[in-house]
């Protein structure tokens, strides 16, 4: 059974039927990209996810079990940090624990325990403004995790960054992956970053949005490297997406 299963789901906004018709699923420890032209309703369809949207049809499972309108079950991280400045990356990393009700001190000990493997150590009493983008987004990634460690929501995390940036979290985050073993929602306009970090990838159409392609990535994630782009089966593939994202 999927760990995530969308099925039916609609949603009219402002009196534009944003999702037609959606139906895709995650199984569990898939790392599953959605692609879409901008407006197509990926961050609808993702609040709809998290529960903090009601769809007008159909219904979203996890585990089986329905969902749908239920927050609190899935963890989400937007484009932006959204991290809060006042506050230092040890205490932004720790408030998922905190609104969970684990005391201050024991919440902190517990978010610092993580800060190795997110690259972030030495950097615990550091405030936002003192670190790179980069950095940031790990940050932002780790209070992702200690939220909900085992369902992701990734709204295009690495938009913000250059280019060199953005290839080296991607690097990172399939190596954090190994540890951490979360199913992960991941909305990308970038083909190649779709490429590069799903097993699975889901291309939408223009609105009213509706699943265009499915497609599986022929890759294991021991294979990625910037050398897959010369492989037949990279170029193949990625044409078949850019003529669904074009049609």
């Amino acid at each position: 059974m999927p760990e995530i299963a969308v099925e039916g789901i609609s949603k009219t906004l402002g009196g534009l039927l944003t999702l037609g018709k959606i139906d895709l699923e995650a199984h569990n420890q898939e790392f599953v990209g959605i692609l879409g032209p901008s407006g197509c309703g990926k961050s609808t369809l993702f609040n709809i996810i998290s529960g903090l949207l009601l769809p007008d049809t159909g219904r979203v499972l996890i585990d089986g079990e329905d969902f749908t309108g239920v927050t609190g079950r899935v963890s989400y991280m937007h484009q932006k940090d959204l991290l809060l400045p006042s506050c230092t990356i040890l205490d932004n990393a720790s408030i998922p624990l905190i609104l969970k009700g684990v005391p201050k001190r024991k919440a902190r000990e517990e978010a610092a325990k993580h800060f190795q493997q997110f690259g972030l150590a030495g950097f615990e009493h550091y405030y936002p403004s003192q670190l790179s983008g980069g950095m940031r987004q790990r940050a932002a990634l780790l209070r992702t995790y200690l939220f909900s460690s085992d369902i992701m929501l990734l709204d295009e995390p690495f938009a913000a960054l250059d280019a060199i940036t953005r290839r080296k979290m991607q690097v990172w985050l399939l190596g954090v992956l190994k540890e951490l073993r979360p199913t992960i929602l991941f909305i990308t306009h970038d083909v190649e970053e779709a490429l590069f970090l799903c097993d699975r990838v889901y291309v939408l159409s223009e609105c009213p949005s509706e699943v265009r392609l499915e497609v599986k990535v022929p890759f294991s994630r021991e294979e990625r490297s910037s050398g897959i782009i010369s492989d037949p089966r990279y170029s193949k593939l990625h044409n078949e997406i850019m003529e669904a994202l074009s049609i």
